[in-house]
């Protein structure tokens, strides 16, 4: 994807600033192929492209939220100032230009979103590592109105990585010890009103969550650096499914980092080598059942994860610390997922997926050249069109060109 970008991409997403939906990297970077892109950019389809004069330090967290005011995206990180303005560790940016949402939150980052209805409409959740949210007292998550920040009660003791909606609850998950007060192994609920434990949690921290159905219905899937949920063994990657939790299937060998669901398929990425039991070089897709790698997979860190169609058909865009994928260079980002093969003219009677030519594609050209077809106008002479002799030479030289 271009020269890439120079430095670890942290966050994806994809937002339409009016010209149309197009993908957003967010991350450590100042620069793409000496360009400058401070610590977001955007893919216009054949280079990236700086987002405003971006930020003064790393970006962790992007999603796109509506206030009431139209969508826009959301950065979360490590930086106090957005588009050359103050903006305290979170912005928004309209496609425009970059504002500051209020006082913004205090005294650490923000490494997550989410948007959550907790009954008063939808909101903007941020988790991290702060302590206040505008003028409150906020612990590590908070709630964003569109004009005003709310503490989650007296939220959590430590930091927050990754926050989810699920089965009418919003679900935070990280490195602490303690929610609203109570004891919650490194993942809680909250309902709106208080904070819960999910049984006996997990015994490391939680980096990602996705909500996947992979059979018996959506459950909300864990990943981080632990080895047990509730009470059961799990290498790294577990569900949740609103009472219990379970293994999801063998597991990996070490920490994933980004989670999504791309199509009917859950997708991990993160420094792991392999997942259930055979290799899969940081990057690997559970599809309900078992694991499976992603070609020859990726270099060094993945850290992110999304699904994007940019027109040449849907695919998952990853991005790291990686400088190859699949064996060939790609710098901190990369597609999986093949556009589709261009059309085979000759191939007339489209007779495979892989074309094959032969004197039935000669026959499809006569049958379609009789019926007055525009197809049959191969060297497309006018508008409308003429069919001819010309139209003969042309069709005989695509055949002998075979197909791509």
């Amino acid at each position: 994807m271009g020269g890439g970008l120079a430095h670890a991409v942290t966050s994806l997403a994809v937002f339409n600033d009016g010209s149309g939906p197009a993908l957003y990297a967010g991350g450590w970077f100042t620069n793409s192929a000496g360009s400058p892109a401070n610590r977001i950019a955007k893919w216009d389809g054949q280079a990236w492209v700086p987002v405003g004069s971006g930020f003064n330090n790393d970006v962790y967290a992007l999603t796109v939220f509506d206030d009431g005011n139209g969508p826009a995206l959301y950065a979360g990180g490590l930086f106090t100032t957005a588009g050359g303005g103050p903006a305290n560790f979170v912005a928004k940016w309209d496609g425009q230009v970059w504002s500051p949402l209020g006082a913004g939150v205090g005294n650490g980052s923000v490494y997550a979103f989410a948007t959550f209805n907790d009954g008063g409409g939808p909101a903007l959740y941020a988790g991290g590592f702060f302590t206040t949210a505008g003028p409150l007292v906020a612990s590590r998550v908070a709630k964003w109105d569109g004009q005003s920040w709310s503490p989650l009660g007296s939220g959590v003791n430590n930091q927050v990585y990754a926050l989810a909606a699920y089965d009418g609850a919003l679900y935070a998950a990280g490195g602490f010890s303690q929610a609203g007060g109570a004891p919650a192994s490194n993942i809680a609920k909250w309902d709106g009103q208080s904070w819960s434990p999910l049984g006996a949690g997990v015994n490391q921290q939680v980096y990602g969550l996705a909500v996947y159905d992979g059979g018996g219905g959506p459950a909300l899937h864990v990943v981080g650096n632990f080895t047990t949920a509730g009470i059961v063994a799990a290498n790294y990657i577990a569900k949740w499914n609103g009472a219990l939790w379970a293994p999801v299937g063998s597991g990996l060998n070490s920490a994933p980092q980004g989670v999504t669901v791309f199509g009917p398929d859950l997708y991990v990425g993160g420094i792991f080598s392999t997942a259930g039991g055979v290799s899969a070089l940081r990057m690997a897709k559970w599809d309900g059942t078992s694991w499976s790698p992603l070609g020859s997979g990726i270099n060094n860190t993945v850290r992110s994860l999304i699904g994007f169609d940019d027109g040449g058909g849907p695919a998952l865009y990853v991005g790291g610390d990686f400088s190859t994928a699949g064996g060939v260079p790609a710098v901190r980002i990369a597609r999986w997922g093949c556009p589709p093969a261009p059309p085979c003219y000759a191939n007339c009677d489209e007779s495979t997926q892989a074309p094959v030519l032969n004197v039935a594609d000669f026959g499809c050209f006569l049958t379609r050249y009789a019926a007055g077809e525009a197809y049959a106008n191969c060297d497309e002479s006018t508008q409308p069109p003429v069919l001819n002799v010309a139209d003969f030479g042309c069709f005989l030289t695509r055949y002998a060109a075979a197909c791509p």
